[in-house]
């Protein structure tokens, strides 16, 4: 067909201006295309230059974005770092090894310095500034707690080791605060991403009207717009996602050297800012930095980890070894904290090479070690501890010092019964500390009954507070008679404690326990007014009892202290306490010990008109001299006397002894432990008046006695008279 033919139209029609027809028509088109062109051009030009600024835009904000969390990441780093150093030296504060108190304070003034400065690294508005409060009050209040915060440092002495683990548990509370602040972190970014998302969309709206106006180029563009920019995007959408979810491992590979080629290598450097600081978290959360031993967080993992469901098989066998190092306090005054460390460096290293390779060596803190051991029985972790012994024998060698030491290793065995980890591990330490008191430098295993022995002590120490004030506590009284006449002459007090768990227990179970707490000086008072009043009521009550006497027992314990000697007092000077009527006994033993204090309180306590009686005489191992010096009234002869009189000749003659020289310095004199005719026998030979024992009478409830005394009958000297029924 000829150029410029037009079927259906006439040639004629064009005549000669066919050639100039056809040029114009060229030229039409060519102007259509130009125009066209044009538009596209400019559309072009706009949605590219739409699509620089989004992705210049994504670039900036994710670039933002990961110098954000730079900044967080350091900020974190640096109190976590700040804090491990300040709870190392905290944990030497409470062992009572010696520390610059000073640079201690320092050090927590630095601390607080950066928890102020911190929130200033985190947007304003975000959950991080709450974060960093909570973790900041967390970690001071567990200072204040063990006495670590501010002016309370100056007055920390003495040994609190037994506060760390509690010290310890609230720093990682304050640490595991600062893990949140990650999480909000990787929010951020998730939110940059999202804001790059939403721009993604706007421009993907925009370029379909730019390819509705230019349908012969919208599958190239569109492909175009898919390879260069939304594939890209997607990667780093996906990049972010798998950061998010902890894999900080992944890297977007975009080979481009444009914009979103930064934006990629932004994403990679942030991504291995990420790893480093994790990893660094990671090793300061889970590792000793003095040894580089697995710390004591990292043996609370593996050991949960031994309870969990899915954990090692029970028949697999898994034991505990708990170390401390005997008198490590001695080598670090002798050897400096620098030769303490470097001893504890070679010691975690001479440790390690006397496990298997899979047991975990860890330093629980200070001088303590643990050892975990997976495979074997109680017998295998014997075979460890012994070899670690052994191994100990061959001294360290440091800076030219030959050091020796000595551990105490405890032994714990988990069992199906053993509930938890944290079980285990008290177990472990019981141990330890019963291997150091049977001696040091051995093994122990876990005994559980010394250790339920253990619990119910302290579970009674908690309860003898409550003892006099809810009523828990009684008194039984025990004749004293007359050795002729059986006329009961007077009554000594005994207290019980009416447990509402265990039942009466006697003096001797929680007396001891009472004079460790403090709480004797309670009871002490309670038994002296209650004793004092029954005494009154009888003699008030009771026809011919008017002289009878009560013996109450005092503990040295209650003597040197000025404020319980005056509620003593206070109680003699009631009206109806009728002091003259009352003998207060103190054990000859006790008196050996604090004979200065104790005589100038028997004194003036002898001003209020009572009698003072030495209990279990002959058995103190007192001077005579310090028997002069006694105010002394009656000295009551120990009841070993009597019991070995017929089989030891020495008894004898110390009985005798003591009835001479009582009578020497005018002293009456009253023997304990009459059980057999024949001691009263002897006892009025020997011109022994007074006497007290299950022969004449036990020690009854109040109401008894009374009804003793009431009947006015002598106390037999036969058989013993029980007065509890």
């Amino acid at each position: 067909m000829p150029s410029g033919f037009i079927p259906g139209v006439p040639r004629s029609l064009f005549g000669a201006g066919i050639a100039d027809a056809g040029i114009g028509r060229e030229r039409s088109l060519r102007r259509e295309w130009s125009r066209a062109f044009v538009v596209l051009l400019v559309l072009l030009i706009l949605a590219g230059a739409g699509s620089v600024a989004g992705i210049q835009n994504v670039m900036d904000h994710m670039q933002g974005t990961v110098g954000q969390l730079q900044r967080e990441s350091d900020s974190v780093a640096a109190l976590r770092t700040a804090m491990i150093g300040h709870e190392q030296a905290g944990q030497q504060l409470l062992s009572g090894a010696p520390v610059d108190k000073a640079a201690f304070l320092a050090q927590q003034q630095q601390l607080l310095d950066l928890f102020e400065k911190s929130p200033a690294d985190f947007p304003a508005g975000s959950d991080a500034h709450g974060i960093l409060g909570r973790a900041a009050r967390t970690w001071q209040d567990g200072l204040s707690a063990h006495g670590l915060w501010g002016t309370q440092v100056q007055g920390l002495n003495g040994n609190r080791a037994a506060e760390i683990p509690a010290f310890a548990a609230s720093s990682d509370a304050a640490r595991e605060l600062l893990n949140r602040l990650h999480s909000a972190s990787l929010d951020a970014m998730n939110e940059g991403t999202a804001y790059g998302a939403r721009l993604e969309q706007t421009l993907v709206v925009f370029l379909i009207a730019v390819f509705v106006s230019a349908l012969a180029v919208t599958v190239y563009f569109r492909r175009r717009m898919l390879t260069d920019l939304m594939g890209p995007v997607d990667i780093l959408h996906a990049g972010v996602l798998r950061l998010q979810a902890g894999d900080y491992n992944y890297r977007i590979n975009v080979p481009r050297r444009d914009e979103l080629g930064e934006l990629a290598g932004a994403f990679n450097t942030m991504a291995e800012a990420l790893h480093k600081s994790y990893l660094a978290l990671t090793r300061r959360a889970t590792q000793d930095p003095l040894t580089g031993l697995a710390n004591r967080a990292a043996v609370s993992e593996q050991l949960n980890s031994l309870f969990a469901p899915d954990g090692p098989r029970q028949d697999t066998g898994q034991s505990l070894l708990f170390i401390d190092v005997d008198d490590f306090k001695d080598i670090n005054d002798s050897l400096g904290h620098e030769g303490g460390d470097a001893l504890l460096i070679s010691l975690a290293a001479r440790l390690k090479g006397c496990v298997r390779s899979r047991d975990v060596v860890a330093r629980l803190g200070g001088d303590e070690f643990a050892v975990i051991i997976t495979g074997g029985d109680a017998n295998t972790a014997g075979e460890i501890a012994e070899r670690i012994l052994r191994a100990l024998n061959v001294p360290f060698l440091l800076n030219g010092h030959r050091v020796t030491i000595t551990v105490s290793i405890g032994i714990a065995h988990k069992h199906p019964g053993t509930r938890d980890a944290a079980e285990l591990l008290r177990q472990a330490d019981f141990a330890m500390y019963m291997a150091k008191g049977s001696g040091k430098a051995r093994y122990q295993l876990f005994d559980s009954h010394m250790y339920n022995q253990m619990a119910d002590h302290a579970s009674l120490r908690a309860d003898l507070a409550e003892a006099a004030p809810s009523g828990q506590l009684r008194l039984d009284y025990q004749p004293v008679a007359d050795l002729k006449s059986g006329a009961i002459l007077g009554v000594e007090a005994l207290v019980r404690w009416d447990h509402p768990v265990l039942g009466l227990l006697q003096p001797q179970d929680f007396i001891p326990l009472a004079e460790e707490t403090g709480d004797i000086d309670a009871i002490g008072c309670w038994v002296l007014d209650t004793a004092a009043r029954q005494g009154t009521s009888w003699r008030e009550s009771i026809h011919g009892r008017e002289n009878l006497w009560v013996a109450v027992n005092l503990s040295t314990l209650q003597l040197p202290n000025p404020k319980n000697l005056a509620a003593i007092k206070a109680i003699l000077d009631q009206p109806q306490a009728q002091p003259d009527h009352i003998v207060l006994e103190v054990t000859e033993t006790a008196l050996a010990t604090s004979a200065d204090g104790g005589i100038t309180a028997l004194t003036a306590l002898k001003e209020s008109g009572v009698r003072i009686a030495i209990d279990d005489f002959g058995t103190g191992y007192s001077s005579l001299s310090t028997l002069a010096a006694l105010p002394a009234d009656i000295l009551k002869i120990d009841q070993s006397f009597l019991a070995r009189v017929t089989s030891d000749p020495a008894s004898l003659a110390m009985l005798e002894g003591i009835l001479g020289l009582a009578g020497k310095l005018r002293l009456d004199v009253i023997a304990e432990g009459i059980e057999e005719p024949e001691h009263i026998e002897l006892l009025r030979r020997l011109g022994a008046k007074m006497g007290q024992g299950y022969l004449l009478a036990r020690p009854a409830p109040a109401q008894a006695i009374q009804t003793l005394l009431a009947s006015g009958q002598p106390l037999p000297t036969g058989h013993a008279q029980n007065l509890n029924h």
